[in-house]
Parts: structure tokens; sequence; C-alpha cells
């Protein structure tokens, strides 16, 4: 294809979706025209063959996978469809693909319109709706700057974003075992650790429904859910190989400090260098510009300790799913903000929520105060 039709798609794709939006809100449609022109310079700069290798060689491997499936190559292998294929992510791009669009060109079409959907989800949760908020919102829900960027990408970092979200945001067990089963297909490790976490959550309020949390119960929740993740991937890996031993780490300053790196958004500080794909001065200059993985992480892990009170049974999910997925990921080689990016949307709820709380009860003390005065 070339470049030029490349271009026209993307003005096409771009008009589709203002034409949809053209009742939403502002933020919605100002997303759709950064992406567009994010995009079209993307692919200006490098190439329609080189932007794949641009951040992550992923984008290729996507990419050869919808073309897999588009040319009627059909994989019969359920281990393939089920840790493999991606299908949640590389199978709408297939349908776009069979209409014309460029094979990557639709999975960033996908990407866009999984983040255009997780932030619509976060501006429904946001009272009032000002330009203010919104864009606070955005910030710390990482569907600014973060989410912005991995939509001009072939990744299915913002679908696993918006799976996430909906996972902890519903109270309706089918929709929540449906959207676990669809993550399963992206990350399989994810889909588990919210499932656990859920059921451990679901247990727990169930003992004692009406207790406030403590800083004691946070601090559990995370130390427990770490072992749980612990156990899961010697588990995993006993599970998959057949073969009988002991996978994961062993305990020490070393693990714990990775535990610890993933509640500041510092990972890359505490890995092994021969595992990082970039130099560690590239990886703080990205900080620089994708300040939410630091700022994020930080904020939620300072408000369930210093306001454990006002976690909630949804707020408490996150809390234990995280600590649940990060004790696995941890044993890995993969540990990395981008590991982390799925959670950053709930973790962003929960410290909106958290802080309108905290505004509401100090306004209702003032005006109390003005009374009594």
């Amino acid at each position: 294809m070339s470049s030029y039709l490349y271009l026209a798609q993307i003005i096409g794709i771009a008009a589709v979706l203002l034409y949809l939006l053209r009742h939403q809100s502002w933020v919605l449609q100002a997303q759709v025209i950064v992406w567009s022109i994010a995009t079209a310079t993307l692919a200006s700069r490098f190439g329609l063959i080189e932007q794949l290798n641009f951040y992550s060689n992923d984008q290729r491997y996507h990419r050869d996978v919808v073309l897999t499936l588009s040319e009627n190559r059909w994989v019969i292998d359920v281990d393939w469809w089920t840790t493999a294929s991606r299908f949640p992510y590389t199978l709408p791009a297939v349908v776009l693909y069979g209409i014309g669009i460029e094979p990557v060109l639709a999975l960033k079409t996908i990407s866009l319109i999984c983040l255009l959907l997780s932030t619509k989800d976060v501006l429904t949760s946001i009272r009032p709706l000002t330009k203010k908020t919104a864009v606070s919102a955005l910030l710390l829900t990482a569907c600014g700057t973060i989410g912005l960027f991995y939509s001009i990408l072939a990744l299915r970092e913002t679908m696993m974003m918006f799976f996430t979200t909906r996972f902890v945001r519903s109270t309706s067990p089918t929709t929540r075992l449906t959207v676990a089963l669809l993550l399963f297909g992206l990350r399989p490790h994810l889909a588990a650790s919210l499932m656990l976490g859920a059921l451990i959550v679901w247990i727990y309020r169930h003992l004692r429904p009406q207790k406030l949390e403590t800083v004691l119960t946070v601090t559990t929740a995370i130390i427990g859910g770490s072992l749980i993740g612990w156990w899961l991937f010697n588990y995993g890996v006993v599970f998959t190989s057949g073969i009988e031993g002991f996978f994961s780490h062993s305990w020490g300053i070393s693990p714990v400090t990775r535990i610890a790196s993933n509640y500041v958004g510092l990972q890359f500080l505490t890995v092994r260098s021969e595992t990082l794909e970039f130099s560690l001065l590239s990886l703080l200059l990205l900080r620089l510009f994708l300040i939410e993985t630091i700022l994020i992480p930080c904020l939620f892990t300072l408000l369930i300790l210093t306001r454990p009170h006002s976690l909630n049974q949804q707020r408490m999910l996150v809390v234990t799913s995280f600590a649940i997925y990060v004790g696995l990921v941890t044993n890995t080689d993969f540990n990395s903000f981008r590991q982390n990016i799925s959670f950053m949307p709930v973790m962003g709820l929960v410290i909106l929520s958290i802080t309108k709380q905290g505004s509401r009860n100090t306004s209702m003390r003032s005006d109390s105060f003005l009374k009594v005065v």
C-alpha cells in the first residue's frame, strides 16, 4: 500500500469516528484528532514497514497474526488460540482488514476504539465534568498521554486497559467472567489475578461486611497478594511444563525491592540490565514524557495506605488483584510499567474517588463548623 493511500485511510477512519462521536464529549473527539495526526506522523517518519519496529516489535507479530487469519491459514491448535493468537485484539482487526483497511492501521484503529471506550467509562464517573476535571481525570487514569501513545501503536495495551476497567467496575458475575475470558486471550496472568482477587475480596467482605479497612488490612492485602502471585507463578510453570520443581525466585531483599518498585513506577531500576530494551537514560526520559507512569502508582500507594478507611469492595479489588499480579510478574524478566498499564485506569479511579470523598467530608465538616458558630 502506498503512503498516500495509508494517509487517506487515516483521514477516513478519523472522519467516521468524529461523525459517530459528534454528540459525545469534546475529549473523545480530541483524542481522535490527536491519534490521526500522530499516526500519520509516525508512518511518514519511519515508513509503513519500519514503523513496526518503533518502540516494540510486538506490532510486527500482531500484523503477522492478522495476515495469517485473513488468508484463511487457520491454526487448528487450542493452545495457539488461547495464548498466541491474542484473538480479542487481532480478530476485530481481521474484520477491518477484510473491508480494505491496511492491517497495521486496522490494529491501531482497534487500539484507538478501546481507548475511546475506556475514556468514556472514566468520564461517566466524573462529576462535575468540566474541562479541568476532565483533563485531571485523563492524566490520573492513563487515558491521556499514555493511552494516546499506545493507541497509535499496533499493541494490545489499550484493550487490556478497557477490559480491566470493565471487570473492576462491573458487579455482574456474567460480565466479569466474559471479560476475564477475553483478558485470558490477551494476557492470561492478568485474567487470573483479577479473578482470584475478586474471589478473595468477595470472601473477605462476607466474613466482615461492615468493618472499616485499616493500614493493617491494606498491608496484609499487599503482602498476601504478592505471596499468592509468587505461588501462582510456580504452579503455572509446573502445570504448563509438567516438570516438578520450584521455579519462583527465593525471597530476599532483591524480590522485595522489585515488588516495591511497582508501587512507585520505577521497575526499570530493579531489573537485570540485560533484560532492558532501552538504556536507563532513555527510560528516564520516557518517564518525563509519560509522567503518569510514576504519578499514578505513587498517588495510589499513598492514598490506600493513608486513607484505608475509604476503601470499599471495588477499591479493595484493585489493591488485591494488583498485588497478586505484581507478585506474579516480578518472577519474570518482563516486569515494567508497560506490564502494569492495564491497572492504571482503575488505579486512577481509586485516586479520584478517594480524593473526591475526602473533599466531600472536609466540606461537610466545614459546614457543620459554620452552623455551630
